[in-house]
């Protein structure tokens, strides 16, 4: 199922459900370009952006290389611009994305052999910034769910992209080298009070709460804290959230 949503003119969400979860890439668009950040899951996601964005000439932005970030750029009617994303992003194309994408294939045959892996073709590694005409999108760079994670930022609106760095009801952790530093660069943008919305990939686009759910969440996981959730998780965070305790103990233990 597919789902557009206008949070305010030029900024719309895209949301695609898959059997396990909720994923959404975002379109903001300026007065000469606009911006799709992250293309889903298959070739027929993207086509839904089309009329909001018109004949105007596009950027793609990955903000991340896992699989239901980045596969759908084959479905536009007309190529982008470019396709960005951090330098990290580019290298796992050559890493674990074709992987991954034999795996699933090889456990549902048929469902994805429309998938065309398209890596970025520009690359930043700190900071990047995309004049749309009007407003601006500043890429940072902020592993943490993954090397090659990236957040959005556009000062005009206050509106910070998230992708996998902030989510809703938890985040996801692979590495526990990446939480301080997580933590850290997310509560540099928690503490920065012209953040009015922060929209991630996952959970919650309502105000700032996907951003200050995340900063406290890692805060307390880091700390070793009890953590309660306000409702009961879902088998998957239920399952990531005793990972993401698993990873944080074993961090503890490296350190002494």
């Amino acid at each position: 199922m597919r789902q557009i949503l206008e949070l305010q003119p030029n900024l719309h969400v895209l949301e695609v459900t898959q059997p396990e979860f909720t994923v959404r890439s975002v379109a903001v668009i300026g007065e000469r370009y606009a911006v799709l950040w992250d293309t889903l899951t298959g070739a027929g996601d993207m086509a839904a952006f089309e009329p909001a964005i018109g004949t105007k000439p596009f950027h793609v932005v990955y903000s991340h290389a896992d699989w239901d970030h980045v596969w759908g750029t084959n479905g536009f009617s007309r190529p982008p611009l470019d396709i960005i994303g951090h330098k990290a992003c580019l290298r796992r194309f050559d890493e674990d994305v074709a992987m991954t994408l034999c795996d699933m294939q090889l456990a549902e045959p048929g469902k994805w052999d429309d998938i065309e892996l398209i890596p970025p073709n520009l690359v930043f590694s700190s900071r990047m910034s995309l004049d749309l005409g009007g407003i601006t999108l500043e890429l940072h760079h902020l592993p943490g769910h993954s090397p090659d994670c990236i957040v959005g930022w556009i000062p005009q609106w206050g509106v910070l992209l998230g992708g996998d760095a902030i989510e809703t009801p938890l985040p996801v952790a692979h590495d526990p080298g990446f939480l301080a530093d997580w933590l850290d660069s997310l509560e540099t943008w928690a503490n920065n009070g012209d953040v009015k919305r922060a929209i991630s990939a996952h959970g919650s686009i309502k105000g700032r709460e996907s951003l200050d759910s995340t900063v406290d969440y890692l805060r307390r996981l880091i700390a070793g804290d009890d953590i309660e959730f306000e409702s009961e998780l879902d088998d998957f965070y239920r399952g990531a959230h005793q990972k993401n305790l698993e990873l944080a103990r074993g961090g503890d233990q490296g350190d002494d």
